[in-house]
């Protein structure tokens, strides 16, 4: 019979019960193993596993490095994968056809990766539909100019690396309906979200109509989600030390569908105007706008962005809702004041909000709900209560 086995041996001396394991490894089907980096796994893994589907192997206290006969070349019903703090030799890893799945996760100290290496080893299991890798130190580019490696069947990519930007411009994914992203910059470093999508990876944002923006309060990593139709999108740009993240998102080099844009959501942090430059007039698509404590200064830049201009200009002309999160709205401070000329001045060229939802840590005036409700269709009130 198949047999399915876990085994944890992370506080253990001794490997006996890999040596008792060892001769049944051709019938086991999956196998989930946490072992000690000082441990010697060889006995086990060099064995054949026809049989063998899933595979799972996490290292605590260092690094485990596979062996050149790494289950004895022969595992072709293997679908899963997961490799924790274990190093794979790339030029020795045996066929894998059947392989869906594929995940690696390698700590500070294991020296580079040559992941163009590791992307022509995924070229050739046709059915892998997801791929998560995690890797703290410098991975090699050694992709040669002009060279596309392709997998054709590829739905999910999770990439975390401090090149990822250079290696995913040489991948085709025709697929691709999960796409993650997770790039560290040097100081004074700038970088482009195109400079890190996969070869022919801007169809993916074809889709999307949803767009969240999230810096970190210490702006330490800057966020931008995108989803829709099918598709999610998330780069995520970080850095270790404190100060400005210097990263265009929205040049024409960059190609985010701004102008399909339904669904907008500003929050957290303390962005600016300057770190992030929308033209609103570019979002012609846009009808519901979210901003969840990004600030007071930051919220009335925004506010007065939106306001019609001169003539017949009016920004985002497809807006019907708008949702703010804000400490307190008192109907004499200068955000409230500033957020009913707002839908005022919409309403009176023809651009009359919908529905206004406002959002406070206090009491908000019943003067200014009432206010309100002249010039929008629908006010909703929500009170945070300490958690609740």
């Amino acid at each position: 019979m198949p047999i399915d086995v876990r085994i944890n041996t992370n506080w253990v001396q001794d490997l006996d019960v890999l040596k008792y394991l060892a001769p049944h490894i051709a019938r086991t089907r999956s196998l989930s193993l946490s072992i000690h980096a000082s441990h010697d796994a060889t006995l086990l893994l060099c064995n054949p596993a026809p049989l063998l589907q899933q595979l799972e192997i996490h290292a605590s206290e260092g690094i485990i490095h596979l062996s050149n006969d790494f289950l004895g070349r022969q595992a072709p019903s293997l679908r899963f994968v997961r490799f924790d703090h274990i190093y794979p030799k790339l030029e020795t890893l045996l066929p894998l056809p059947n392989l869906t799945e594929f995940y690696l996760s390698l700590p500070s100290g294991t020296g580079p990766l040559r992941i163009g290496a590791l992307f022509r080893f995924f070229s050739g299991s046709p059915l892998l539909q997801k791929i998560g890798i995690e890797v703290r130190d410098w991975t090699v580019h050694d992709i040669p100019l002009g060279q596309v490696i392709s997998l054709e069947s590829l739905v999910e990519l999770d990439y975390t690396s401090n090149s990822a930007g250079q290696i995913l411009p040489f991948l085709r994914l025709p697929r691709l309906k999960r796409f993650g992203v997770a790039s560290p910059l040097q100081p004074g470093q700038a970088q482009t979200l195109a400079d890190i999508l996969p070869y022919g990876g801007r169809a993916i944002l074809a889709g999307t109509t949803k767009m969240t923006y999230r810096p970190h309060l210490y702006a330490y990593s800057d966020m931008v989600a995108l989803s829709g139709n099918g598709a999610d999108v998330l780069f995520n740009v970080f850095r270790t030390m404190r100060g400005p993240i210097n990263v265009d998102r929205f040049s024409d080099q960059t190609c985010i569908p701004l102008g399909q844009i339904e669904d907008l959501k500003l929050e957290g942090g303390s962005p600016t105007a300057a770190g992030f430059p929308i033209d609103f007039f570019a979002l012609r698509s846009l009808r519901v706008l979210r901003v969840a404590f990004c600030g007071g200064a930051y919220t009335k830049e925004l506010l007065c962005s939106l306001h019609p201009k001169s003539g017949a200009e009016v920004p985002c002309p497809s807006l019907e809702e708008i949702e703010i999160e804000h400490g307190y709205w008192g109907s004499q401070e200068p955000l409230p004041r500033l957020f009913i000329n707002l839908v005022r001045e919409r309403k009176r060229v023809g651009r009359q909000l919908r529905l206004v939802c406002l959002v406070a840590t206090q009491n908000l005036d019943q003067d200014l709900v009432e206010e309100l409700r002249e010039h929008v269709e629908e006010v909703r009130v929500r009170v945070w209560v300490g958690n609740v």
